[in-house]
């Protein structure tokens, strides 16, 4: 439903975009366009997490622009809720989490121009698609769990098959450990990622980039990814989101 949604949404800020930007004189001739490059970055909020993004673009003709993009995005799943510590100013925790997930995606993608701004003001539609690698980290999330029933001293430990018990039983769990455990531990997952989008760039003058832009990326790795203790996991991840960009061209 959301996936729905978000189509009709990109639809409809399409054809709006359009006819606004019919108005005005024709753009100039390349042989008269004097930006041949640009570099940008921006933050992306997603229904699957937070990313923070650069990219560098080569612009071959008023239509089109190559673009090299690198990507940190931090998985979050906005549906899980901390349970509270059982000691006193304890760290809350995510209970049934078995791995933090963050992702750095390298990929070369095309900015095709849908519709020109006007002479003026108004904006600038273009469709956008990229194609690259995924690199999946996986961090291992800690607990500190109670040993016995008649002491608080506790344990940092992960889950793993033979912690299982431990781990899942929230009579024994104290709190989430620091962040700092797991960081030696961190596990790699390659995998291919591909994101389409519309770009909706307002800036007054050519020579910056201030863009919103509205997509959606998929990532599909080798594996199941271990995120959670139990048979939820799944090979590929999934999302929606809107981006606030802003660079420079030259």
């Amino acid at each position: 439903m959301m996936v729905r949604k978000f189509s009709i949404l990109l639809f409809a800020l399409g054809i709006t975009s359009g006819v606004f930007a019919q108005f005005g004189k024709k753009p100039v001739d390349m042989q008269d366009y004097q930006y041949h490059h640009e570099a940008s970055g921006g933050l992306r909020l997603q229904s699957n997490g937070v990313t923070l993004f650069g990219e560098y673009g080569w612009i071959k003709d008023l239509k089109t622009t190559r673009l090299l993009q690198v990507e940190y995005t931090y998985d979050i799943d906005y549906r899980m809720k901390k349970d509270k510590a059982q000691i006193q100013d304890g760290r809350d925790y995510f209970y049934g989490l078995q791995n933090h997930f963050h992702v750095i995606r390298v990929s070369y993608g095309i900015k095709r121009t849908i519709a020109e701004k006007a002479d003026h003001n108004g904006v600038r539609l273009t469709f956008v698609g990229f194609g690259g690698i995924a690199l999946g980290l996986l961090k291992p999330y800690y607990l500190n769990i109670q040993q016995s029933d008649s002491s608080l001293n506790a344990v940092p430990t992960r889950y793993t098959p033979a912690t299982a018990s431990q781990f899942l039983d929230q009579n024994h769990i104290l709190e989430a450990a620091p962040i700092r455990y797991g960081l030696n531990q961190i596990q790699p997952v390659p995998g291919l990622t591909a994101k389409i989008a519309l770009d909706f760039d307002w800036g007054i003058k050519d020579e910056f980039v201030k863009a919103l832009e509205a997509g959606a990326v998929i990532d599909i790795y080798y594996k199941r990814l271990p995120i959670y203790a139990n048979n939820y996991n799944r090979f590929y991840q999934f999302g929606v989101y809107l981006s606030f960009q802003f660079g420079k061209r030259w």
